[in-house]
């Protein structure tokens, strides 16, 4: 029933978690359980009870042991965060406004390839696998949100998010790092605008291929907050959701502690990590990077950090590619979490890719002894394998990644949280041979909402 007694017109879809609790336990959820189920409108008198900011509704029993709580979530159908009982559509938050980071010649990494994803999965036949939110784009007052075949949904982010994603990139950098690049673009801001020019204009390279505009830094701060709302999606009790996608740009996986390059200026799986660690989301985390260039920036900042004991970063990458390093296999850092596992030119999924990533990526991510067990992988997810793409020389096919994904999802299992966040892929020809950028991502999406 609704919460003024009338009636619903339709069945009920309960998410049901069930989370333990400890006496002497410092945090209230040391373990979880979770399932779903229908409820038939009148079979019961559970009424919701109330509504929250995200237009879901909650009921709550307290019936139960006292040892349990038990928590039951109506999610409508109209909510932009509505998965189904098995989480079938994924979340893709992307930014409309990531188009003024763009570079005033042709550069691979431009706006485009945010476009052509975002057209694929809003054109994908059949069901949806895709609920895609704009995380930029203002919401009229009296606009309805909801999740259909083609339709954006809008929700922006605040200012409290925005202050997340920039605490965040801080730590994984510096406060004079983030500072610094956020100083130079808003002063070019400025001193445009006194000269009576458009405010957004080009700032110049920070090195021979990554550009900045007076608009970067917040292009990237949202990006940045993408993956945080990523996760905490991921891990909002009444969401049932297990796979989430940041669908943003520019790519951040290069860039260090301390320097940007690579088209990289701030590190969002860092972050991602951090948020999840430093929040209480999950114990231990994963990063699995398929993007074809190895994330040394990813692998810097692990090293460096003291959550590093508590994260993991594997990277299959192109020997020899940018930024030339990890051309060897082994693990680094001081808690032996950094693996790299080179692939050679020419590569092929059934020929080096195949047996690299189910003999050596996946089990860095989960091994099988139940030594490491991650709440939580973040996939770096470069699409710059593909045959088509011309950043790199190996042979993948866009449902070579799809692949990938499904051999993710059955090795970590069904209730492991999965963040997707695309790095690379710069092929956006329609008919590139093995797929171009959109084609990946779909398969990825597909694969993983199956």
């Amino acid at each position: 029933r609704h919460a003024d007694g009338r009636r619903l017109a339709t069945d009920l879809t309960l998410q049901l978690d069930l989370r333990a609790f400890t006496r002497h336990s410092k945090t209230s959820n040391p373990c979880s359980m979770g399932g779903s189920f229908r409820l038939p409108t009148g079979d019961s008198g559970i009424q919701v009870a109330s509504h929250n900011a995200k237009r879901n509704g909650f009921i709550s029993t307290s019936s139960f042991p006292s040892l349990f709580l038990i928590y039951a979530y109506y999610v409508p159908s109209s909510s932009p965060f509505s998965f189904g009982t098995h989480n079938s559509i994924i979340p893709v938050l992307y930014d409309s406004s990531n188009d003024l980071h763009r570079d005033l010649r042709y550069h691979p990494e431009q706006p485009a390839r945010i476009d052509a994803c975002v057209n694929a999965l809003s054109a994908e036949p059949g069901a949806p696998i895709a609920n895609i939110v704009d995380i930029a784009l203002e919401a009229p007052a009296d606009a309805t949100v909801a999740a259909t075949v083609g339709h954006i949904s809008c929700d922006p982010l605040s200012s409290s998010d925005l202050e997340r994603a920039r605490s965040l990139l801080v730590q994984v950098h510096s406060e004079k790092y983030v500072s610094q690049l956020e100083e130079r673009c808003r002063k070019a801001r400025q001193r445009r605008i006194g000269e009576g020019k458009n405010p957004l204009g080009f700032v110049g390279y920070v090195d021979d291929e990554t550009y900045l505009t007076t608009e970067s830094y917040d292009v990237c701060l949202r990006a940045t907050a993408a993956w945080v709302r990523g996760i905490n999606l991921l891990f909002d009790l009444g969401s049932g959701c297990r796979t989430a996608f940041a669908l943003t740009r520019p790519p951040g996986h290069h860039a260090t502690a301390a320097f940007a390059n690579g088209f990289c200026l701030f590190n969002f799986a860092a972050a991602a990590a951090n948020h999840a660690l430093s929040s209480g989301y999950a114990r231990r985390v994963s990063i699995l990077d398929w993007d074809v260039h190895y994330g040394q920036g990813v692998a810097d900042i692990i090293r460096s950090k003291n959550w590093g004991e508590d994260c993991r970063y594997v990277s299959m990458h192109q020997v020899p590619a940018f930024p030339y390093e990890g051309e060897q296999r082994r693990k680094t850092g001081k808690f032996q979490n950094v693996l790299t596992v080179p692939i050679q030119c020419e590569s092929t999924w059934t020929c080096g890719y195949k047996d690299a990533f189910i003999n050596h990526a996946l089990p860095f991510v989960r091994d099988e002894q139940g030594e490491w067990e991650p709440d939580l992988i973040i996939v770096s997810a470069g699409y710059d394998g593909l045959d088509s793409d011309e950043l790199a020389s190996t042979s993948l096919t866009a449902a070579d990644y799809g692949t990938m994904a499904r051999l993710l999802r059955e090795r970590v299992g069904p209730d492991t949280k999965i963040l997707i966040g695309l790095e690379g892929g710069y092929q956006l020809k329609e008919g590139a041979a093995g797929g171009n950028l959109a084609d990946a991502v779909v398969e990825t999406v597909r694969a993983l909402a199956e």
